[in-house]
């Protein structure tokens, strides 16, 4: 159903494609016919040449009429290129009316039909334009549209004080003069309004938007000339003034053909434009006003400067209570609301500032203090006295320090203090100073509450050269203090230093996960009843570009608890995922076995993850095998099933590893979603020298069988064992007898150079 709506839709824009094309032609076809034919006329080539022109400028009309119409059936923007449509429908019914009525009467009425008509053409150009500029600009303010304001009436202002006011005096009060003046009077509106929507567009404008401004202002001039003509009686009909009507609508067709720029619909706010443009307009506009008060100006162009200026004044009006409220908002962003103390942010913007002076000689001390037992209070009196307590305490730490020191609460009950020229030992007395504020119980709502403070300190730059960092130390020496009750200390590198390194660890771990540092090596795994290489296991490995090659050992708790180890879980199965593809492509089918972790069995979009990289690289879901460990099976248990039940669906292989070592339960092992299961090396190694081992690995061999499992023995140190699991019926069997984890390339060569007589017969 959805396909044949699909293909309903796409035939009816081919239709409307087809039809704007036919369109075009009649349009082109007409206008330049109009245009010909006037300049004929215009040059006393003959009467003919005059009933063409006419006759041609009311085809061409109708053409544009459904040029737009058709324009709004194509696009975005129905609902003003219906409008331009009508108003062009509306033009097209005053020519026909002066053609065929008006024309050859003798005495022509005060206010002719065809006037009526003409002048209904401005009314519904100006709703198009206006909703072409609301088209292009989803998210303009006031402040905007009042710019657009000030920009289009001093347009139409200066147009009106050039050209309009000498021909105002001279019309006087005859009816027909001041309706032929009543053209290019609404001519400045829409050219005003065109104006004022450039500023507003700014670089959206395409060509489609400049073809509008050319053909506005050409027409503009023709009803210039066309009133300068009816007020001193030149005008002619036929004259050479079609020809400029004729240019101004070819450019109006043009506008339509032109395919419009994509529009944004974001949910940001228009980038603030310079204001020069409407304040260089308001200047022009103050200028109009001056020159009509001393030599008595125009009523139109004053009227429009007025309008002009007016808008400036609002927008003024405007940008001040914008600036008012954005520092207001500034204010309140950089302030903690509980306390009034400058909060986080404005913690970071002063360490940012406190880098410069750093670098310039000076010394800095930042200061972290931690209130002792504050979620106790929290959870026995509830938060409205743990509040209080935190108020109480900002007030009482502002009143040992200097006006100069800043003092901002960073969240929770975490404090912090940024103090110049101080150095260890001056600090250290000024967290003593503060420590003693303490002593004093605090009284909350008929409450005695006595609390104390653990405090960590850093100078910069006696412990770093970086603002940020030095909050990092103080920070660790804050916990040191709180674990040793120390009261207040100093940062230490011998104390402290692993936290610091444990930070640079972190930062030096993303930065592999982003710069691809990380590489794998692959174990293969022997299928006994073939023997045969039927699958690798994939184990990762860092190479760090100081410290060499580092295994999981050295890296994986780090990730797990910097919240790394997800996206170190996507981008390993990416890497094995893809260079299982790369052997696939050269001949060699081979299961790929995964670690995952914790974060990615509680994670409900995993298995999509899992998929999306399945699909990547064209691979069947069965090639991948994915290993848990039964620790991380115990944790989320009825998430893990969930997770784990999606993959198995899907189709992807589910292990557990280091079976027998962990909270091993056949109630769970009966309800997971598993294929496999590892046996633990413990118990493969020991098997050909105990008994109680040997009867361990055959009663996990018989469960797994009797549940449908496959049996991965993994430890496989020497050919005996291999023996002993091949008459056991073990199916897969890995370990260093087979080979250590190679690189890729290394795995394929051995891949092809190996013999098949490691199995027994």
């Amino acid at each position: 159903m959805k396909s044949r709506r699909r293909s309903a839709t796409g035939d009816a824009r081919r239709g409307v494609d087809r039809s704007m094309v036919a369109v075009r032609a009649l349009a082109a076809v007409f206008g330049g016919g109009w245009v010909l034919a006037s300049l004929a006329s215009a040059a006393g080539v003959g009467t003919a040449a005059s009933f063409l022109a006419e006759k041609g400028k009311l085809l061409f009309l109708a053409s544009l009429v459904v040029m737009f119409v058709v324009r709004g059936l194509a696009g975005p923007g129905r609902t003003a290129w219906w409008c331009l449509a009508g108003a062009m429908a509306s033009y097209l019914a005053g020519a026909a009316t002066y053609e065929f009525s008006e024309r050859h009467l003798a005495v022509v009425p005060d206010l002719p039909w065809s006037d009526v008509a003409f002048f209904g053409f401005y009314p519904l150009a100006f709703a198009g334009l206006f909703l072409l500029i609301r088209l292009r600009t989803r998210t303009v303010t006031l402040s905007t549209w009042l710019d657009c304001a000030v920009t289009g009436l001093t347009t139409a202002a200066v147009a009106a004080a050039a050209a309009l006011g000498a021909l105002l005096q001279q019309a006087g009060g005859d009816v027909l003069f001041i309706a032929s003046i009543g053209y290019p009077v609404a001519d400045l509106f829409l050219f005003g309004l065109i104006a004022g929507g450039l500023v507003v567009i700014g670089r959206d404008a395409g060509a489609g938007w400049w073809w509008l401004i050319g053909g506005f202002a050409v027409f503009l001039v023709a009803d210039l000339t066309f009133a300068y003509q009816v007020v001193h009686g030149t005008y002619v009909v036929g004259g050479p003034l079609d020809t400029l009507w004729g240019l101004a609508f070819i450019a109006f067709g043009l506008a339509a053909c032109v395919a419009p720029r994509p529009v944004r619909f974001d949910a940001t706010a228009v980038p603030q434009r310079p204001l020069v443009v409407p304040a260089a307009c308001a200047l022009v506009a103050l200028g109009i006003l001056f020159r009509g008060y001393l030599t008595g100006g125009d009523p139109v162009a004053g009227s429009l400067a007025l309008g002009a200026v007016l808008a400036a004044l609002a927008r003024t009006g405007l940008t001040f209570r914008d600036v008012r409220a954005l520092g207001d908002s500034r204010r309140q962003a950089r302030t903690d609301e509980l306390t009034g103390l400058p909060n986080r942010r404005s913690v970071f913007e002063s360490l940012d500032a406190a880098d410069e002076r750093l670098a310039a000689g000076a010394t800095i001390a930042v200061l972290v203090l931690d209130l002792d037992r504050f979620k106790e209070i929290n959870d026995s009196l509830g938060h409205s006295v743990g509040d209080a307590l935190l108020r109480e305490v900002g007030g009482r730490l502002r009143e040992e320090l200097r006006a100069e020191d800043l003092l901002a609460r960073l969240g929770g009950d975490e404090f912090v203090v940024l103090a110049e020229e101080l150095d260890a030992e001056s600090a250290l007395a000024m967290a003593q100073r503060l420590r003693a504020q303490f002593l004093r119980p605090f009284l909350l709502g008929g409450l005695e509450l006595t609390v104390d403070v653990s405090i960590g300190l850093a100078v910069g730059p006696e412990h770093s050269g970086n603002s940020a960092e030095l909050l990092q130390l103080a920070d660790l020496a804050m916990y040191s203090t709180k674990a040793g009750r120390l009261g207040a200390t100093v940062y230490d590198e011998a104390r402290d230093g692993h936290g610091r390194h444990r930070l640079e660890d972190v930062s030096q771990l993303r930065r592999a996960l982003d710069r691809g540092e990380l590489v794998l090596h692959y174990q293969p795994k022997l299928a006994l009843s073939t023997g045969a290489i039927e699958g690798v296991e994939a184990l990762v490995r860092w190479q760090h570009p100081t410290r060499g090659l580092l295994y999981p050992d050295a890296f994986i708790d780090l990730a797990e608890t910097a919240g790394l180890m997800s996206r170190l879980t996507t981008q390993v199965i990416d890497m094995a995922l893809a260079q299982c593809r790369v052997w696939a492509d050269q001949g060699r089918a081979l299961t790929m076995a995964v670690n995952v972790s914790p974060s990615n069995l509680v994670d409900e979009q995993f298995p999509d993850v899992v998929a999306e990289l399945l699909a990547a690289q064209g691979l069947p879901t069965g090639i991948l095998v994915l290993e848990v460990t039964e620790s991380l099976l115990m944790e989320d248990r009825e998430r893990a099933v969930r997770v784990l039940s999606r993959l198995r669906d899907d189709g992807v292989g589910v292990a557990i590893d280091d079976y027998g070592t962990g909270h091993s339960s056949l109630a769970y092992l009966a309800a997971l979603p598993v294929t496999e299961l590892k046996l633990d090396r413990t118990f493969v190694s020991a098997m050909t020298g105990s008994h109680r081992a040997e009867s361990i690995v055959t009663s996990t061999l018989q469960l797994a069988h009797a549940l449908g499992l496959v049996l991965v023995a993994e430890g496989a140190e020497d050919q005996a064992t291999v023996d002993a699991l091949t008459m056991l019926g073990c199916d897969v069997v890995q370990g260093y007898h087979l080979s250590r984890p190679l690189p890729p390339d290394q795995l394929w060569s051995w891949l092809e150079d190996r013999s098949p007589a490691v199995v027994a017969d």
